[in-house]
């Protein structure tokens, strides 16, 4: 069971860090860049619970932190969506997951990751941090994340049930 959970953890990482690098990040749209991997990381954490849902975040957020177009501090990213993993899992009652709970709990993890981002940053001495920018970023963050949860949720979830449905909450 745990080998097919991380083949499909480890495909739909694949999948979605090369089109959050290769599509997303050039599509040039106002404020912060869609974050496709948050809103994986949520289902993830939805599917298999906070356990394989913090893995999944620190495994997709190393990934990307040790991307070509990354250039902050290694292994922040990691941390945030460890978090994220963690937290979206336990956060919501599998009963209580309704359409509106879940796209909120997206649109907070998507909007959370600029914020904080920048927190960290700071925190660790980087200058380059525009603070009239963050509110735009967050806002745009959680606004992209909620139009991506539809295309992303269902998916993921229909591949857990098909692929490993013993593992399933």
């Amino acid at each position: 069971m745990w080998l097919r959970q991380a083949i499909l953890c480890a495909s739909v990482l694949l999948v979605i860090l090369l089109v959050q690098l290769t599509l997303l990040a050039r599509l040039g749209l106002p404020g912060a860049t869609p974050d496709l991997i948050a809103v994986s990381v949520v289902a993830v954490s939805f599917a298999y619970g906070p356990g394989v849902g913090a893995a999944y975040g620190f495994v997709a957020g190393m990934a990307l932190d040790f991307s070509p177009a990354m250039d902050g501090t290694i292994g922040l990213h990691a941390l945030i969506y460890l978090v994220i993993g963690a937290l979206a899992g336990p956060l919501v009652d599998t009963r209580d997951r309704t359409v509106p709970v879940v796209i909120a709990v997206v649109a907070v993890s998507a909007g959370a990751v600029p914020l904080t981002v920048a927190i960290l940053e700071t925190a660790l001495g980087n200058e380059r941090i525009d603070w009239g920018q963050v509110p735009v970023m967050v806002i745009t963050g959680a606004l992209y994340g909620v139009i991506l949860a539809p295309l992303v949720l269902p998916p993921i979830g229909w591949l857990v049930k098909k692929l490993t449905p013993e593992a399933l909450l």
